[in-house]
């Protein structure tokens, strides 16, 4: 399962790139630059940014992509990344860092808000997003990693949430919503949504009047659902088990509980994966990433290099 964060940000490209290149988070096989040199990254985003004049307002766009822990490795999370960036941003560099420093996997993408190829800024908004989310699902379930059935849907994501995400903390709101999303599947009222929680995920459910609450394992205070989203509030899961059809017999085999005492997380969301069998397209290690600038080139003939190895 891969969650996606986005930020845009007027601040310096140098500063962000300086803290996702962190010697502690990364090394140098899962760091790599799509149409940039990862160790030369800043300098090219701004070799663009001047070339154009466009050096103000938006100069970056920030993504997130994070896994599921104990669902990938590195390397794999890496692969995915490349081949996302390599798709949504075709004509824009993006530096691309694997973080590993913490059990919950996550790639942060760097991408340069002016494009090389004819300075256009890049578009961000909610539908950039959600194809964005789309296509990573898609090659999550490619590989045979759990996704997001509604990577769209209207969450409510906090700034505490997203720095979480950026220091590769687990996302709790985010583990509640995809264990809720799970349970609801193998339930048809409140009542069997609340078993599936507790035996499954060790997540506590209260409903009351107007309100439903849950308890993450990991935490000590009840969350509303009104704080994950509409979907998760007693209105919107009254609709959904209203709208839903008849369950099978034989419901969906379920997962193992799990308690405080494991790793933090929520480790029972999903299933199992198969062993990786797609081996990774380019070599990213450090003594084999090649420089797309010629030494003293002039800033126009770097574009034209660019653009010709995109048409090859």
């Amino acid at each position: 399962m891969a969650i996606i964060k986005i930020l845009s940000s007027k601040g310096s490209v140098n500063t962000i790139i300086n803290y996702v290149l962190n010697k502690e988070k990364t090394n140098e096989r899962i760091i790599s630059g799509k149409d940039c040199s990862p160790l030369n990254a800043t300098e090219e985003m701004n070799v663009t940014k001047n070339l154009y004049g466009k050096t103000d307002k938006i100069s970056f766009h920030h993504i997130i992509q994070s896994f599921k822990p104990g669902e990938t490795t590195p390397e794999k999370a890496h692969e995915i990344g490349l081949e996302l960036a390599e798709k949504q941003f075709k004509y824009h560099e993006v530096l691309i860092a694997t973080h590993k420093d913490k059990e919950h996997m996550h790639n942060h993408f760097i991408i340069n808000s002016v494009s090389f190829k004819d300075g256009r800024k890049l578009i961000s908004n909610k539908d950039t997003l959600r194809e964005i989310k789309l296509e990573s699902n898609r090659i999550c379930q490619r590989e045979h990693l759990s996704t997001i059935d509604k990577p769209y849907a209207k969450n409510r994501y906090s700034m505490a949430e997203y720095k979480l995400a950026e220091k590769g903390l687990p996302i709790w709101k985010e583990q509640l919503r995809s264990a809720i999303d799970e349970s609801k599947k193998n339930a048809k009222n409140f009542l069997e949504l609340k078993e599936h929680l507790s035996e499954n995920f060790g997540i506590k459910m209260k409903i009351q009047n107007k309100n439903l609450s849950f308890l993450h394992p990991d935490k000590k205070n009840y969350c509303r659902g009104a704080k994950l989203g509409g979907a998760y509030t007693k209105e919107g899961m009254t609709d959904y088990f209203e709208r839903k059809p008849e369950m099978p017999k034989e419901r969906t085999k379920s997962v193992k509980p799990i308690s405080k005492s494991h790793s933090p997380g929520l480790k029972a969301i999903g299933s199992g994966i198969e062993k990786f069998a797609h081996k990774i397209a380019r070599d990213i290690e450090k003594e084999k990433i090649r420089v797309d600038k010629p030494a003293g080139s002039p800033k126009k003939q770097i574009v034209k290099n660019k653009e010709r190895d995109r048409d090859r």
